[in-house]
Order: structure tokens, then C-alpha cells, then sequence
């Protein structure tokens, strides 16, 4: 008879780690190409998994930022194992890495109170707003005040595009974006300027699935938002012409323009945390990065 004590957890190595996108994308999460080598470059002793013989049968991530901030996800069973309480001991291990951290999340709506009895606390809503790339390129313009250009790794905007992430997340990320801007990825990320100045920044990236994912989208205020909300639609419609965004509630403003553009929400998750709540500018978070990682 199967007991939570034959489940040996280990460190994930990248190809388990891939194996995990397969995963999400069965839970209907629809991931980003290629993100899950960004997630791991990020932290690659963060991605922990759980053996029963051979067989890997749960998962969970606790990806550290840095020395006072990680984010967990991933926390996933096989449907024939759940309910024997195999979660609960993964999830355990992913909190002992975590340790004195404040550690956020984002869990689906039926795990909110699972979540509760491991200390973390609700802190708002985010659905995912879904929509066609092209009823966004129609029916939103795009203001002449603002340029929009590519970035990546090697763009000589990429010092304050990293500076900009940095100032819309909970502690710098420095490797993830080294690896989520690389140049040869499948993403395609994009920096608004205002006067020359750096004002928002996007990423849009294809899905396993058909379509398109955005995030992160942050930008000063409406009409940036705008601007890059416009150009990951066109990029988007190259890649089936679905796409989906994560919009946290806090910012009613980047609700109303995803509503404008035709696009409906979805499934929502619960962003929480354990220990003190990072201070953000929620006014200036149009859509956040993932899901998996915060």
C-alpha cells in the first residue's frame, strides 16, 4: 500500500524540470514556450520533484530570488496518487527551502485554504484574460508619444530594462532576466519609451498550446500600457492569434483595458504570501510575469 513515506524528493535536473511544462500544460495552465529554462536558470536547486521507485509523481518549485524573497508553484500531483496525502510532504520540503523567506504564490482557487493552513495569506485576485491578438491591434491605438522597440540580453536598453523589472517585482531577478531576454529564445520582448526614457516593458511568447502568452506587462500608466499591449498583439498573431494575459485585480485600470480590447477573463488564481507582503506599484502592473514564478 502506497504511504507518503515512499515519496523521495530530490533537486529536479533541468530534463525533469521540462518534464514539469508537460505537466502544467495537462493542469490547463498553457505555458509559455520555453519558459521552463528560464524558471530554472533562475534557481536550478529550486525545482524539487518526488519519486515513488521510478516513477516521478510530484512536483513542486521554491525559486529564491534572492536572500529574502523566493516564489513557489508548480505544486502538482499525478491525478491517480492525489489524496494521499503526497502533496502535503513535497510541499513541506519546498517550504523548508524556502525557510525564513517571504515566499509567494499563485494557487488556484480550490487550494486558497490549503494554502492558508501552510501560513500564507490571501492578497488579491489574478484572472487571465483571454482575447484575439487581432480585435487588440483593432480596437486600441497607439499613441505617437511613445516608442516601442525590441530588447533582449544583448540590446544596450537591457541595464534598465532589468532595473525596470526590478522596481514591479518583490526582489531583484537578475538571472531569470539574463535568461528570459536571451536573444535566441522564443520570446519576444519589447521596451516603451517615452522621451527617450524607459517607461514599460513587455514580453509575449507562444504557448505549448495555440496561441500566445503576454507578461510581464508594466508600464507608468495607461497609454504605455497601451502601446505594448498593441505591439505583443501584432507579434502575437503570427502565433495563432490567441492571446492570454494575467491581470492582477488591484489594478482596475488594467482590467477596464482588457475588457476594452474584447478580451475575457478566465480562471483566476489567488496571489498570496507567508511573511510580510512586498510593497508594489500595483497601479503600474498591467499583467505579471507568470503564474509559476511570480
Amino acid at each position: 500500500m502506497l504511504v507518503p513515506s515512499d515519496l523521495v524528493i530530490s533537486s529536479a535536473t533541468l530534463e525533469q524540470a521540462q518534464k514539469l511544462g508537460a505537466w502544467a500544460e495537462r493542469q490547463g495552465w498553457s505555458p509559455g514556450t520555453g519558459d521552463i529554462e528560464a524558471f530554472y536558470a533562475a534557481d536550478p536547486e529550486g525545482f524539487l520533484v518526488g519519486h515513488i521507485q521510478d516513477r516521478m509523481v510530484a512536483a513542486a518549485s521554491a525559486v529564491r530570488y534572492d536572500r529574502d524573497f523566493a516564489f513557489c508553484g508548480f505544486y502538482i500531483v499525478e491525478p491517480d496518487l492525489r489524496q494521499q496525502g503526497l502533496g502535503h510532504v513535497i510541499a513541506d520540503a519546498a517550504l523548508q527551502r524556502v525557510g525564513s523567506l517571504v515566499a509567494g504564490l499563485d494557487g488556484v482557487a480550490a487550494q486558497v485554504a490549503s494554502y492558508e493552513t501552510l501560513g500564507f495569506v490571501f492578497a488579491h485576485w489574478t484572472p487571465r484574460y483571454i482575447g484575439r491578438a487581432s480585435d487588440v491591434d483593432a480596437k486600441i491605438s497607439l499613441s505617437s508619444d511613445i516608442q516601442v522597440v525590441d530588447v533582449d540580453a544583448e540590446s544596450s536598453l537591457f541595464a534598465e530594462v532589468v532595473a525596470y523589472d526590478t522596481a514591479h517585482v518583490p526582489a531583484p531577478r537578475a538571472k531569470f532576466a539574463m535568461q528570459w531576454l536571451r536573444p535566441d529564445s522564443p520570446r519576444r520582448s519589447f521596451a516603451a519609451l517615452r522621451n527617450g526614457a524607459p517607461a514599460g516593458y513587455a514580453t509575449v511568447r507562444p504557448t505549448t498550446s495555440e496561441g500566445a502568452r503576454i507578461g510581464p506587462l508594466f508600464a507608468d500608466d495607461a497609454e504605455v500600457a497601451r502601446a505594448l499591449l498593441i505591439r505583443c498583439a501584432q507579434q502575437a498573431r503570427a502565433w495563432g492569434g490567441t492571446i492570454a494575459i494575467d491581470v492582477p485585480d488591484r489594478n482596475s485600470a488594467a482590467i477596464a483595458l482588457a475588457e476594452e480590447c474584447g478580451m475575457t477573463a478566465g480562471f483566476r488564481c489567488a496571489r498570496m504570501y507567508r511573511g510580510t507582503e512586498p510593497v508594489l506599484p500595483h497601479n503600474e502592473i498591467w499583467g505579471s510575469t507568470t503564474f509559476e514564478l511570480g
